[in-house]
This record gives C-alpha cells, sequence and structure tokens, in this order.
C-alpha cells in the first residue's frame, strides 16, 4: 500500500539500532512551565487530507482520502499571509490543509531533500482574536546545542492537540537515513509521536533549535527520536517562504505538458550513470512540450524552482498552474557523453491540445522498466 505521511515518521533506516542506547529514567529538574507558555503560540496542529493509494489485485490501484494530523511553527508573516514550517513529508501528498481553528492553509515552499516545508494561511481568514493570541517563534542556534542539554518538544502529538514532552540531547550530527535520504539530525530522548511531525523542538531558553521530523521505532527500542537542526534549515526556510503560494485550480483550467516519462530514482540512477529525476520518455505531437525546447531524453530535476523527483511531484505542480502560464524547467541534456544543466521555458498548453489517446501530461511507460538501458538509450 501507498505511504501517508502519518506513517512516514516512523519510518527509520535500521542501521542506528546498534548505538540507539536506552532511554535515560533522568528527569529535566526544572519545571519547564514558563518555556512552554512562552512558545505555545508560535506552535499550531495541522490537519490533513491525504490521498492513500492501495494496490488491490482484483480492483488494480485505489485511491482513498484519509484524515491526518501533524505540526507546525510560525515562522512570521508578510502583507497578506501567516507563514508556518513543517515538514515536506506533512503536505506532499495532502489535499487539504487547516490548523485547529479550521482555516485552510496552501502550500508556499517544500524542499524533499532537506524534509521542509512552509504553508501559508491568509490572515484575513484568522479570527481576530486569535491573530492577537499567536506570534512567531524565536529562532535558536542548534550549531551551539551540547549532549546532555535539556529540550522541550511541543506538538499535535496522535492528533489529539498540543501536548509537551521533555528530554535531552542524546546526540549531534547523527546521520541516519529515513525512506532512502541520508540526513543529519539531532537526536533526543524526549518523545516524538505520529503528530509531532514538523512541531518545535525547544532549548532551555524557548528558543526553536530544531524541527521534529522522527522517531526510532523498535519494540527493543525506547525514547530516540530525531529533529531537523534549526542552523541548516534557516536559509532552506528564508527561500520558501519567497515562494509563489500553491493554489490548486480548476481541473478543467489546468495546464499540460504533453509528454510521456519514466522515473529515474537512485537505484536506476546509480546503475546508468544518469541524473535522478524524470526522463522524457516521448514528447506529445502538438502539446506544449513539442513547441518547446525541451527534448526526448531529457530527464527534468526542477519545475518552476521546485525540486521534482518523479512524476507524481510533477502532477501535483502542475494542479497549481494554470493553461497558459509560462513556467521554467530545469532538465539535465546528455550532450556529447554528459549531462549538462539547461533551463527551458515552456508555455502550459490545455487539456484540449491533447490528442484523445492521449489523457495525460505525464503517462507512465510501464514497459520501460523492463529494460531500461535499450528503452533510456544508455
Amino acid at each position: 500500500p501507498g505511504e501517508t505521511a502519518q506513517e512516514t515518521i516512523g519510518q527509520v533506516s535500521q542501521e542506528t539500532q546498534a548505538d540507539a542506547g536506552t532511554k535515560t529514567q533522568a528527569s529535566i529538574g526544572n519545571d519547564v512551565s514558563s518555556i512552554v507558555e512562552k512558545a505555545m503560540p508560535s506552535v499550531v496542529a495541522i490537519n490533513n487530507k491525504m490521498i492513500y493509494t492501495q494496490d488491490n489485485w482484483l480492483f488494480g490501484q485505489q485511491q482513498y482520502e484519509v484524515p491526518s494530523s501533524s505540526s507546525g511553527i510560525i515562522a512570521g508573516q508578510n502583507d497578506s499571509e501567516l507563514l508556518i514550517i513543517t515538514n515536506n513529508h506533512v503536505v506532499e501528498d495532502s489535499e487539504e490543509l487547516s490548523d485547529n481553528q479550521s482555516v485552510k492553509a496552501a502550500v508556499k515552499g517544500t524542499d524533499s531533500d532537506s524534509d521542509l516545508a512552509v504553508i501559508a494561511v491568509q490572515l484575513s481568514d484568522i479570527p481576530e482574536e486569535t491573530r492577537k493570541q499567536i506570534k512567531a517563534a524565536d529562532l535558536g542556534d542548534s550549531d551551539s546545542m551540547k549532549l546532555g542539554q535539556g529540550v522541550v518538544a511541543i506538538g499535535n502529538a496522535l492528533g489529539q492537540g498540543q501536548s509537551v514532552t521533555v528530554g535531552y540531547v542524546s546526540a549531534l550530527n547523527k546521520k541516519i537515513t529515513i525512506n532512502d535520504v541520508e540526513r543529519t539530525l539531532l537526536q533526543v530522548d524526549a518523545a516524538i509521536n505520529p503528530g509531532n511531525s514538523g512541531g518545535a523542538l525547544l532549548n532551555m531558553n524557548g528558543e526553536v533549535i530544531g524541527i521534529n521530523a522522527a522517531k526510532y521505532s523498535d519494540t527493543s527500542v525506547e525514547g530516540i527520536g530525531y529533529a531537523i537542526p534549526i542552523s541548516q534549515a534557516k536559509d532552506i526556510i528564508s527561500d520558501l517562504m519567497t515562494k509563489t503560494t500553491k493554489v490548486a485550480v480548476d481541473e478543467n483550467e489546468q495546464g499540460y505538458l504533453g509528454i510521456q516519462l519514466q522515473n529515474i530514482d537512485s537505484q536506476m540512477a546509480q546503475a546508468y550513470g544518469m541524473p535522478e529525476g524524470i526522463y522524457v520518455y516521448k514528447i506529445v505531437a502538438g502539446g506544449a512540450a513539442s513547441r518547446s525546447d525541451l527534448r526526448e531524453r531529457d530527464i527534468i530535476t526542477k519545475f518552476d524552482g521546485e525540486k521534482v523527483k518523479n512524476g507524481d511531484d510533477l502532477k501535483k505542480l502542475l494542479t497549481y498552474y494554470k493553461a497558459g502560464s509560462t513556467v521554467t524547467m530545469t532538465v539535465q541534456s546528455l550532450e556529447n557523453g554528459k549531462y549538462v544543466e539547461r533551463n527551458v521555458q515552456i508555455t502550459l498548453g490545455s487539456k484540449s491540445d491533447m490528442p484523445q489517446s492521449q489523457d495525460s501530461q505525464n503517462e507512465s511507460r510501464s514497459e520501460s522498466q523492463a529494460s531500461p538501458q535499450r528503452k533510456l538509450g544508455r
């Protein structure tokens, strides 16, 4: 079955089990209520509607809409929006986002490599009473954290509303693998549970020094949680906050590329010496791509500045763009035996531009999986 963001929190590589250790039985000696009181107005609960995909041998692939819960940290605001930091895995399959006041949010920017995202809420949608109570979080310096220093985690644990757990920094610069991506994280023994994703990890000054991202899930291990260090996240967050907020457009107005594709995952990229991304298997005659400088055998790595790793990433992004919009795609083109990065401008077409046999802008060629070397022209 497909994986949802609600479950991603527990998917950590088993390679860390040997040095996981046991949970300390000591407690934070100081009352942390003043820290929580200061930080709580900066942490929000996020309620998601996720798309869950299941393969059934009788009925084929089926999709279901399921609820999910997570957390976010208020980073600031612009003239019209409140901006909230969370994890990319919280928003990547979301159909709808809202906070605990049922205010809808939209994705502003995502970075899958760092598992970071920024979402936006229209200030005009937030009740005046709520606006008076919330505030931007104070960001600290995770690089200055030491082993054994106390930490406080705040988040929407188990979807039951904001809760607080305490603990200590148990490892610095911990390299772990989550969903085949190696990341360098803070390791703590404060309880991190499903729903905590995207929430705040605080130091004893009430400053955010990490964004809760994952827990170690194993019956033989207790008290191992991970957070993205805020010092390595700040520049990425600042960039994501400047992106154009993504609002889904009506399906009949959505833009189309007119390509057939194959995903190049990390294993295939390594096996055939290719960049990871979206391989353009075929450019459909009459489609938008046929009127651009995009070439068959190009590998798409970014769409309008957003990283894309597979067809699902691309399809999701295209739901935010109307036909007639002009976007820039970053591609890797094979020239003289080497891949060279290019930027390609393309004006998206409409569904009516597509031949009737082509109902998708990014139809995948499943047969190419059987013999990638032949199909990819390597």
